[in-house]
């Protein structure tokens, strides 16, 4: 079987080095301080085949972010069962509490094996806004932007679930300041309180953050069903 036309010749499995030694050299150094020879090195593989794959090392970079990223999207996805306009489903009855639970263990599932991921992320978005980097990250968080609000939307003011005096932009602002801050807390803080960032100590926290949500901004849950 012949190659793919115009592909340079390198290991199959390639495209994956190639986002793993993204991974490591992104959240390890500046976007700038990167280079398509040290991504290339650093996976082992001819350095065309970023050009080949991605079409530059901006579009490798962002490929990254989006890979890494998509179970998240898919969570929150999944969360609001999104459908066409005309058949869109009734969450008024559905627990909020376990669909935040599962929507939370989602994302520290992906983000606490990735601690980097977080503070790249935030440091990029503290650069001048001209800057490549910059701008991918932005488009990348376009997409998360937008389906949290369609969540919060769906999940919460459509469903009867935020409590009526609550501002649902605020309630999006607590919830994504708990999910957060944990990945972005100093190591040394996070140790002295006793939480890191294993399966059993997501859970724990998630448990937490779910409760404080529950009691603060939304309303009871209905009851179980016989």
């Amino acid at each position: 079987m012949s190659a793919t036309p115009g592909r340079p010749r390198g290991e199959s499995n390639a495209r994956q080095l190639l986002i793993e030694a993204a991974h490591r050299q992104f959240t390890d150094q500046p976007y700038e301080a990167v280079s398509t020879r040290s991504l290339a090195a650093a996976a082992g593989v001819d350095a065309a085949l970023i050009r080949y794959y991605f079409g530059s090392k901006a579009g490798l970079f962002e490929q990254m972010l989006r890979e890494t990223l998509a179970p998240v999207l898919a969570g929150l996805r999944e969360n609001t069962h999104e459908q066409t306009a005309d058949r869109q489903p009734d969450h008024s009855n559905c627990r909020i509490s376990e669909r935040l639970e599962s929507l939370m263990l989602t994302y520290y599932r992906i983000m606490a094996p990735n601690p980097g991921l977080a503070r790249l992320i935030q440091r990029v978005m503290h650069t001048d806004k001209s800057t490549p980097s910059y701008q991918i990250v932005n488009r990348v968080f376009d997409d998360i932007h937008h389906l949290s609000r369609v969540w919060i939307q769906k999940m919460l003011v459509d469903a009867g679930h935020l409590r009526p005096e609550v501002d649902p932009m605020m309630a999006r602002l607590s919830l994504v300041s708990l999910m957060v801050f944990p990945l972005l807390a100093p190591p040394a803080f996070m140790e002295h309180s006793g939480i890191g960032l294993s399966a059993n100590d997501a859970q724990r926290l998630v448990k937490h953050n779910v409760m404080l949500l529950q009691r603060a901004l939304f309303v009871p849950d209905p009851p179980d069903s016989l």
